[in-house]
């Protein structure tokens, strides 16, 4: 009795082996990829990467350290004033900044009638300031773009005053007095 019991028991696998669930045996084998890769893969790679990126964090600061250092190590009062004089055009680029000067005016919708230019050398005996009186004639939007865009492109410049005038409350045109001041170093600064 025992006999048939294991005979049964034996066909089974057996019948298993020889007709396959070909669909079954992918899942398993889906099945055992995955808890492979969760088990074995992933954290290996997530360990490697974890310590690239505490490689490149002390890498970002090693060279910031650097920089900060060699700055350090190159600012003496000297050099320092040197490159905030750097900063101001000289009198060779004068007439370059005054010709873009009229440009924004141009590109921003104002009129430029007239205008007066004087020199005023300074005592320090580094920088000359030119100062000009401008008269405007446009919109106050675009007046007001326009001293935003002369600071922008000209840090040197000094805006002194403006003085707005407008023929009634109504008008869209306004006539504007513009005192601006140009600061350019000497040659002999350099």
């Amino acid at each position: 009795m025992v006999q048939p019991d294991l005979k049964a028991w034996l066909v089974r696998p057996r019948f298993a082996l020889a007709n396959p669930d070909w669909l079954l045996v992918a899942g398993a084998l889906l099945a055992l990829g995955a808890v492979v890769l969760h088990l074995f893969v992933l954290p290996a790679r997530a360990a490697a990467i974890e310590a690239a990126e505490a490689w490149l964090a002390e890498s970002e600061r090693d060279n910031r350290r650097a920089q900060i250092d060699r700055r350090l190590a190159q600012a003496t009062p000297e050099l320092a004033r040197l490159g905030q004089i750097e900063g101001f055009s000289d009198e060779t680029r004068l007439h370059g900044d005054l010709g873009r000067l009229l440009e924004l005016a141009a590109e921003g919708g104002l009129k430029l009638t007239t205008g007066d230019y004087r020199l005023l050398a300074g005592k320090e005996k580094l920088f000359d300031r030119y100062v000009l009186t401008l008269p405007v004639q446009g919109g106050y939007r675009d007046l007001r773009r326009y001293l935003a865009a002369l600071r922008a492109e000209f840090p040197a410049i000094a805006i002194e005053d403006v003085s707005l005038r407008r023929d009634n409350i109504g008008a869209g045109q306004v006539d504007a007095q513009l005192r601006l001041a140009i600061f350019s170093r000497r040659q002999e600064t350099r």
